[in-house]
């Protein structure tokens, strides 16, 4: 899922009432009154909701990233955003919101690519859960992570360029802690995927599409 480019994100911060929140903290809950859309400027964000009383993430937001867009249908927000890490948030009022996606057609199209991307990236998450085993879970997840945050080294190799803990990858697919490390070995073991210096490297990219692909 593409950001905000730089050039776009200083054209909408400009226009934005901004605020900082530390590691840990609540931007909002469900049931918190939707009067705004946030854009996140700098760190990262989580989204989750309580799936069959297990904590589950719907997205993680990078910077560039437009999100509690329940306020665009909706008079309250149905998920839990929490700040990942030290993050400043960009507060659009909706008239406001509406005012720039007329004003400016790039910054429109942008806009709907991502929030149809992460619905497209939620359904598919969900549809995991219900149909498939713990390291195809994992192999679709890495897979996406691969697509959103992915840099080619020069080995020809794919690194996900933010450290995911076995916790955070866990709460994203509805597994254990316990699971997602029994198949992150796995996906090891095969060749798939390496861990160096804490991030995820993807060592055979055919092989780890066609795991995820099984039910």
């Amino acid at each position: 899922m593409e950001p905000l480019s730089a050039e776009q994100l200083k054209w909408v911060a400009q226009r934005t009432l901004d605020r900082s929140f530390q590691k840990g903290e609540s931007i909002y809950t469900p049931g918190d009154a939707s009067e705004v859309v946030y854009l996140l400027l700098t760190g990262r964000v989580r989204l989750y909701g309580m799936v069959r009383e297990q904590d589950l993430t719907f997205d993680v937001i990078r910077a560039g990233d437009v999100f509690g867009e329940a306020s665009l249908t909706e008079q309250t927000q149905n998920e839990h955003a929490q700040a990942l890490e030290a993050s400043q948030v960009g507060m659009l009022e909706l008239n406001t919101f509406w005012h720039l996606v007329r004003e400016n057609a790039t910054f429109n199209a942008r806009v709907i690519r991502m929030l149809g991307e992460r619905s497209r990236l939620a359904r598919g998450r969900m549809i995991d859960i219900a149909l498939k085993d713990s390291p195809a879970r994992l192999a679709a997840l890495i897979l996406d992570l691969v697509q959103s945050e992915g840099v080619v080294t020069r080995e020809g190799h794919y690194r996900v360029s933010t450290h995911y803990t076995h916790e955070n990858l866990a709460k994203m697919i509805g597994l254990k802690r316990v699971a997602v490390t029994r198949a992150f070995g796995r996906l090891q073991e095969s060749g798939y995927v390496q861990l160096r210096r804490r991030q995820i490297y993807v060592t055979d990219l055919a092989a780890l599409k066609g795991l995820a692909a099984e039910n």
